[in-house]
């Protein structure tokens, strides 16, 4: 049950994104007691994006991480080559398995970039190549891509107590490929483009699986009733209630 807190309203909420996602996780942790398996569909390097990195290095986390591009991909497998908890798989994830071309920059375009497109991908070719970006410069690769159901039942994955998307405009289409539901994850996040009928979707996927939708930053939060530990601690020290030590004024 959500029970009305009163009218308070922060005055630059945004700048509240970043503590509340680290507090998500924060909540997971603790509900699990640091046995958390994350299943994250468009990993990327595995180094920017969501701070899974030293949860898995230093709290204890295991995954399965999944990324199509293959220069990502391969940055990504270094990134966990000493870990036993993290298995990584270079492939798309789709409602219907196809071979299909993923779109990314060649190194020079993307040095000459303004809208920070550094080893991202997509099935768009609009979504990564800039008006006015001849076709030498855009890289194609074809890539297997997989029902994500397909993949799971193949590797014996029945349960994930956090579910990551973030597929380049196709996390619809990745959400249609799988039962949610029956992961039963505890948080899942979505990175869909705001404002379109992907997002849409996937705010009607979240729905359908029990998950109250929310938006922190880019981020559709889909959080499972009951299923999160509160860190009331880390709440009210972030709104400055503590008392016995300085308190910094807001800037």
């Amino acid at each position: 049950m959500i029970r009305d807190l009163g009218p308070f309203t922060p005055r630059r909420a945004h700048k509240l994104d970043t503590a509340i996602l680290a507090m998500l996780l924060n909540g997971v942790h603790d509900r699990h007691k640091g046995r958390v398996f994350v299943l994250q569909v468009g990993s990327g390097t595995g180094e920017t994006g969501l701070p899974f990195l030293q949860r898995f290095r230093d709290d204890g986390w295991s995954g399965l991480l999944i990324e199509p591009q293959p220069v990502s991909f391969a940055r990504l497998e270094d990134v966990h080559a000493a870990s036993e908890r993290v298995a990584v798989l270079n492939l798309g994830i789709s409602d219907v398995p196809a071979t299909l071309p993923l779109y990314s920059l060649a190194p020079e375009a993307e040095a000459r970039s303004r809208r920070g497109l550094r080893r991202r991908a997509s099935l768009i070719r609009d979504r990564i190549a800039p008006a006015g970006t001849p076709d030498d410069l855009l890289i194609t690769t074809e890539v297997p891509f997989l029902r994500l159901d397909t993949v799971l039942q193949e590797l014996g994955v029945k349960a994930a107590q956090l579910v990551a998307i973030n597929a380049g405009g196709h996390e619809a289409q990745v959400l249609q490929s799988f039962d949610l539901a029956a992961l039963a994850p505890s948080l899942v996040l979505v990175h869909p483009t705001q404002g379109t009928s992907s997002e849409d979707d996937c705010i009607a996927q979240l729905t359908a699986a029990n998950l109250l939708p929310f938006r922190v930053a880019d981020w559709l939060v889909g959080l499972a009733p009951d299923r999160l530990s509160i860190p009331l601690e880390e709440l009210l020290t972030f709104f400055r209630k503590g008392l016995g030590a300085p308190q910094d004024d807001e800037e």
